[in-house]
């Protein structure tokens, strides 16, 4: 337990999952977050043979703060807890809803932490928390597919992940983020940000990806699927769209119509997720819907 005199030394993880005060989520599905993560993470540090009760919990509703012990080895918070924590949290998404999945971001450091009254201080909880909160991160979470995207200090990367051939240094790519008072590097595990083109694609070259991308779904593989994920779209959508018994002709006209309709695109993909889920297809054609230019030519 941390001591009110002293300080003591402690590897610092905190987390938070995107997107969840979306509007979309209710509060039935912010309570299927929160106890999803909570109990993603008792498991994994279970499965990881660390301790739970030896560590400081701090439940922040869309995160947490977790102060770990340095009697725990930083290499096994690094490589078996962020590993058994993704599995746990593929399998929270694989039977939740949309709205109740989760996709973290993490971000682990270690320094001196002193209890106060009310709670914790130290400077590396300021420094790990601007860190999680940072466009570079929250970027680098949108562009990832993984469940987790995990990111740790400079110094963190430096003094263990560097040293440790089990924590795969060269899986980390070096950022630079500046939060309110903090500017400082880190580094960030395994999520590749989508390429930027030079120049922007045409309506017909989008349209042209969009299609190939849904063609990967399973859902608008055959004829029967394809009409189920027609029922589920507007009807003036639904109703306009001209069938054709050639699979990729008729995800094109599909696609042609929705682009018609303001939102069009946006209610195919919500209908397509409903029944896919958060799927790899299912990213991939979002990442390319993305691009698609609105009614003002703004892209959204």
């Amino acid at each position: 337990m941390l001591s009110h005199e002293l300080p003591l030394h402690y590897t610092i993880a905190v987390f938070d999952v995107e997107g969840y005060g979306a509007p979309e989520r209710t509060d039935f599905h912010r309570s299927a977050v929160h106890n999803g993560l909570n109990r993603a993470l008792r498991r994994a540090f279970s499965a990881s043979a660390v301790e739970w009760d030896s560590c400081d919990w701090q439940d922040g509703g869309d995160g947490a703060l977790i102060l770990i012990p340095a009697t725990t080895s930083k290499v096994v918070i690094l490589t078996r807890v962020v590993e058994h924590l993704a599995e746990e949290l593929r399998e929270h998404n694989e039977v939740s809803s949309a709205e109740s999945r989760i996709r973290l971001r993490m971000c682990l450091h270690s320094g001196e932490v002193r209890r106060t009254d009310h709670g914790v201080v130290g400077s590396g909880i300021i420094l790990v928390s601007r860190l999680l909160d940072s466009a570079e991160l929250r970027k680098e979470r949108k562009n990832s597919t993984e469940p987790i995207v995990l990111a740790v200090t400079d110094g963190f990367f430096r003094e263990v992940v560097r040293h440790h051939p089990a924590a795969e240094p060269e899986k980390y790519r070096e950022i630079r983020f500046t939060v309110k008072e903090v500017d400082s590097g880190a580094w960030v595990r395994g999520a590749t940000p989508i390429p930027v083109r030079s120049t922007p694609r045409t309506p017909v070259e989008l349209q042209n990806e969009l299609v190939e991308a849904l063609m990967d779904v399973p859902c608008m593989a055959d004829d029967v699927s394809r009409r189920g994920v027609l029922g589920l779209l507007p009807r003036a959508i639904s109703s306009a769209v001209v069938y054709h018994p050639r699979a990729r002709l008729h995800v094109f006209e599909i696609v042609r119509t929705c682009q018609d309709y303001h939102n069009g695109v946006h209610a195919l993909l919500t209908a397509i997720r409903s029944l896919e889920g958060d799927s790899v297809p299912v990213l991939r054609a979002e990442a390319v819907a993305r691009e698609w230019p609105d009614e003002q030519g703004h892209h959204g």
